[in-house]
């Protein structure tokens, strides 16, 4: 009888761990509504310009210090404000990173909700300024010799100005280093023969750029490529046999998307300024908000 009130003494006193826990990350902490799958992100109490980036158990070990190295070479390089803004690692929190909030939410989830509520798609102005901030903001990855990985509209977030900011680095290549992310079916490159150009090759210029073109044209139409087919491999078949939507009817970035996807730049900075002189064309360069 001792020994069984001391073992239930001691569950009692688990669960209560448990609930406090649960009650710290769940009631100062609040979670975000959308949650990714390798990491949970939380407001910070009394500080609504920051979020809490907490690695689930998981990726403890692999994402969170790649993340965290990689956001510490953007702050030692002076990154530009198109990167969520980085403020160390939470101090009390394992495998916790503090981030900049983007009020508006991320790119995919702010153009589907939008569809959804059949209000007025972003005009020329906004869709160029978009396209300009990710390519700034990839380049200046690039540059440090630091690859996304995972270019997507999920990782592309807006703030309360609607400027765009790029995050998530979790699954990023470092100087050559394996990508433990992987870009979605239809941002994937594929060679003229159907093979997965980053399994062979990795995360490289080429696939990030290529990547970048899918997600310009979700950024102008709303939707996917080729999202009407169901299946990576009918995807993969089209992408081989150079088979991708037209975008000569595309209110902006039309010729942008299309060397995006056929190979027509070599480098992020080359993609970057033809969107400027796009932007200066048509004359719609402001200052950002």
């Amino acid at each position: 009888m001792p020994f069984i009130a001391s073992a239930l003494c001691y569950i009692i006193s688990l669960q209560a761990i448990y609930l406090s826990l649960r009650t710290t990350l769940t009631g100062s902490y609040i979670p975000l509504d959308h949650q990714g799958y390798t990491s949970t992100v939380y407001h910070l109490p009394n500080d609504p310009t920051r979020v809490c980036k907490s690695f689930n158990q998981a990726f403890r070990n692999d994402l969170y210090p790649v993340e965290k190295a990689v956001y510490e070479r953007f702050t030692a390089h002076g990154p530009p404000p198109s990167i969520l803004a980085y403020y160390g690692p939470h101090p009390s929190l394992l495998a916790s990173l503090i981030l900049d909030y983007a009020e508006q939410g991320n790119l995919w989830n702010y153009l589907g909700e939008r569809d959804s509520l059949n209000t007025p798609p972003p005009n020329a102005t906004l869709l160029l300024r978009w396209a300009r901030q990710a390519t700034e903001a990839l380049a200046f990855a690039h540059d440090l010799d630091i690859f996304n990985g995972d270019i997507h509209p999920s990782n592309l977030f807006l703030d309360g100005a609607l400027n765009l900011k790029v995050g998530d680095w979790a699954g990023a290549s470092i100087e050559g280093s394996l990508s433990r992310s992987s870009y979605r079916p239809r941002y994937r490159l594929v060679d003229a023969e159907g093979r997965d150009v980053p399994s062979t090759e990795g995360v490289t210029v080429r696939t990030e750029i290529f990547a970048l073109g899918s997600a310009l044209y979700f950024l102008v139409t709303g939707k996917e490529v080729w999202g009407e087919i169901e299946g990576g491999e009918e995807i993969r078949r089209l992408f081989a046999g150079g088979e991708f939507p037209r975008t000569d009817g595309l209110l902006v970035l039309g010729e942008v998307v299309e060397r995006c996807w056929m190979g027509g730049f070599g480098s992020m900075e080359e993609v970057r300024q033809v969107i400027g002189e796009e932007e200066g064309r048509m004359g719609l360069r402001v200052q950002d908000g």
